[in-house]
């Protein structure tokens, strides 16, 4: 490894650091690098001394060069231009607590290393660390820009915000012709029309919540393709209180607690080039003539745009586009909550990394191109991604129903509804009802006196009494639900308790009977048949 001080010989020549990494590496001294000089610098390893040469070393030196600034002396305040250095070397260990509580999140790998008879050794590990960072360059130079972004973010001074121009809305007269068009054309998706909340909805009794996000990334997908506009399939961060990244504060989702059943949305996001901004709107707009697709955009999240009505006027920083479905008794819409987001992704200068507009991903706030290298897979299709987004499976989980009372169906289809990752299920009942479809793959019934072989590791353990009651992304398998006991509650109580689906799981304490009332309120909750009930049983068994 070439090492290059960036310090006087003569006042390094007896520095116990300098002789014993000299005597494993190649090392040379600059004591007077001018910019030339840091730019034509054929070093493995930079080392800085003086603090008010950082910045110059950082912006000047090889983009392959790893940085390492030593503090001169105990005491000493991070120097200008820390956040975009590998390493940063203190004498102490308290200094390296005050450095990473002042910089925060900006910080870059900190190393007290005291001057003392292992001083050498030490440094020798920490340049191991770094060179093995340095083997994942993307992810280097990535780390870098994030930490510099959120150390002027946090040090710019306040100022007042900039309101930002309202995306247009079509004009009264083109929202006339509009809706006259999708009234005799019947609007294109092959089923009844209907209007709710303002909007053409398809009627669809058949769409669980994962077939409706899948139906909008594949609305999204094919009018930028038909239109040869690149794009990426982003993967949210594995977070499991948040899986969108925004936590329902995009101003996107229905206020209601009718559009967004789901609560935070596992939903699709695709990346553009901000310059193909207008021809991605233009591919829209054309994509779905006479159709009832719609977009809204961030900065009018309020207004839902007919998508054949789209322009790129006032640059939206991203869209989300959709087609509203509703089941025919009206108790469960898939609105903008379930749309697929296009993201007009900015790049910071040419050849560098691109900045999300929104909210970060699975590989942070940038990425270093968005250039496919991989795929990913959803509902069959595959869709271009980056290698990184592409993660090992996650363990399979199994769900077991210990119990299998009068409200099993609604359970199965809670289940079916909001946890589709669900390997397989598994019922413990010696005479199912005969309204399932026992011979459906990914389901076993089970006598009680037979054990259950061929288990997963993680089992989701269940009776026919709990219920999910908004989408559980996979992220939150391991993790605390919200119980909600709503027992002895009357079907008004219930409605007021579920009416925005924020509860993660619910039990009614049923005790093996079903009142008419509660099987009325779980029609209406739970109206989409889930795979395990045979075709034509719909409603053999449902008195409602």
């Amino acid at each position: 490894m070439r090492i290059t001080f960036l310090a006087d010989p003569a006042a390094t020549v007896e520095d116990g650091v300098v002789r014993g990494l000299a005597a494993r590496h190649d090392v040379e001294f600059a004591a007077d690098a001018g910019p030339a000089a840091l730019r034509t610098l054929d070093a493995d390893v930079l080392v800085i001394a003086a603090p008010g040469l950082v910045p110059a070393a950082v912006a000047l030196a090889p983009a392959r060069t790893l940085t390492v600034h030593r503090a001169p002396r105990p005491g000493h305040p991070p120097p200008p231009g820390a956040p975009e250095l590998d390493a940063l070397v203190v004498p102490a260990e308290a200094d390296r607590a005050a450095y990473e509580a002042e910089l925060g999140p900006a910080a870059p790998r900190l190393a007290a290393i005291p001057d003392d008879a292992h001083a050498a050794d030490r440094w020798q590990a920490l340049l191991t660390e770094l060179a093995a960072i340095r083997d994942d360059e993307p992810r280097r130079q990535r780390d870098r820009a994030d930490r510099a972004a959120f150390h002027r973010a946090a040090t710019a001074p306040a100022r007042p915000p900039r309101p930002l121009p309202p995306h247009p809305a079509p004009t009264a007269a083109e929202l006339r012709r509009w809706e006259e068009t999708v009234r005799t054309s019947g609007g294109g998706g092959g089923g009844r029309l209907v209007r709710a909340a303002g909007q053409w909805a398809e009627v669809r009794d058949d769409l669980l919540a994962a077939d409706a996000y899948a139906a909008n990334l594949r609305l999204a997908a094919d009018a930028l393709e038909a239109a040869d506009v690149p794009y990426l399939l982003l993967r949210d961060p594995d977070d499991p209180d948040d899986p969108d990244g925004t936590d329902g504060t995009d101003g996107t989702d229905g206020t209601d607690g009718t559009d967004d059943p789901d609560g935070p949305a596992p939903r699709h996001r695709l990346a553009v080039d901000a310059g193909l901004r207008s021809r991605a709107c233009r591919a829209l707009a054309g994509a779905y003539p006479g159709q009832a697709v719609y977009a809204v955009s961030p900065r009018n999240p309020d207004v839902p745009v007919p998508a054949e009505l789209l322009t790129a006027a006032g640059e939206p920083p991203a869209l989300r586009l959709y087609r509203p479905y509703l089941t025919s008794g009206r108790t469960l819409r898939y609105g903008p909550g379930h749309g697929c987001d296009i993201e007009f992704w900015q790049r910071r200068h040419r050849g560098g990394a691109y900045t999300t507009p929104r909210a970060p991903t699975a590989l942070g706030t940038t990425l270093p191109s968005l250039t496919p290298t991989a795929v990913l897979y959803v509902a069959d299709r595959a869709f271009p991604t980056l290698r990184e987004f592409v993660t090992e499976p996650r363990p399979p989980v199994d769900a077991v129903y210990t119990t299998t009372g009068p409200a099993l169906r609604y359970s199965l289809r809670s289940l079916a509804m909001y946890a589709p990752w669900v390997r397989h299920t598994y019922l413990v009942a010696e005479a199912p009802p005969p309204w399932l479809d026992t011979a459906r793959p990914g389901l076993t019934v089970v006598d009680r006196r037979h054990p259950l072989d061929a288990l997963a590791t993680h089992v989701l353990p269940l009776a026919d009494d709990v219920f999910l009651g908004r989408a559980l992304p996979a992220g939150r398998r391991t993790g605390p639900p919200r119980v909600e006991s709503a027992g002895g509650h009357g079907p008004r109580r219930l409605d007021r308790l579920f009416v925005r689906r924020d509860t993660d799981v619910f039990c009614l304490r049923l005790h093996g009977t079903l009142p008419r009332g509660v099987q009325a309120f779980l029609e209406e909750y739970f109206p989409v048949p889930s795979p395990y009930e045979r075709a034509g049983a719909r409603g053999e068994g449902v008195r409602v």
